[in-house]
């Protein structure tokens, strides 16, 4: 409450205490004259005066103060429910905003998927094309150096045989041939030579 509305209380209390006061001084007064019978009117009529000044001094003095403090109040409670529907509103458009947003994190989150699920079928495409490609290369030097070392092998075997086919034959010769033998082998070689 405020100091004028603190004022204006006691100022009306001030006053309906002097007003009862003096409705009960009257009261006494009429007593003392001796009307004990009846209606007392007089004290009926203070009584009534005394309500009616108690009434005005209520609405001239403590209305305005009652009624400022319930059009503050009232502008109070109209502010915060007026600041509670802008945060509500506000409220409402950040779910709404979030669920957006969690929406698209959800598709970005499946297209990430996909794209990494794609991705790793081009690596293993990759990485199986490059094996393929080293096993071809592995493969074709192993044939040729099968190849090569058959040919080795075979000119190796040849050029034994033929070692072995010329002692062979130069040992079977030796025991073989007489000496009229080498004498005519050397005269048909001279023959050729000169011709």
């Amino acid at each position: 409450m405020t100091h004028r509305v603190r004022s204006r209380m006691w100022g009306a209390a001030v006053v309906s205490l002097l007003l009862a006061a003096v409705a009960v001084a009257s009261e006494e007064a009429h007593g003392a004259h001796g009307h004990d019978g009846g209606i007392p009117f007089g004290s009926l009529l203070l009584s009534a005066a005394n309500l009616l000044i108690f009434v005005w001094v209520l609405n001239r003095f403590m209305m305005p103060a009652v009624r400022s403090w319930v059009a503050e109040r009232r502008s109070r409670v109209v502010e915060a429910l007026e600041q509670a529907a802008t945060a509500k509103a506000e409220a409402e458009r950040l779910r709404a905003e979030w669920q957006v947003r969690l929406g698209e994190l959800e598709r970005t989150a499946a297209e990430m998927r996909a794209q990494a699920r794609r991705d790793a079928e081009r690596e293993r495409d990759r990485i199986l094309a490059a094996a393929q490609h080293l096993a071809d290369t592995i493969r074709r030097d192993a044939e040729r150096t099968a190849a090569y070392e058959t040919r080795r092998i075979q000119d190796q075997l040849r050029a034994e045989l033929v070692r072995a086919a010329v002692q062979l034959a130069e040992e079977r010769t030796r025991a073989e041939w007489t000496p009229a033998d080498q004498q005519r082998f050397v005269a048909e070689f001279v023959k050729q030579v000169q011709a």
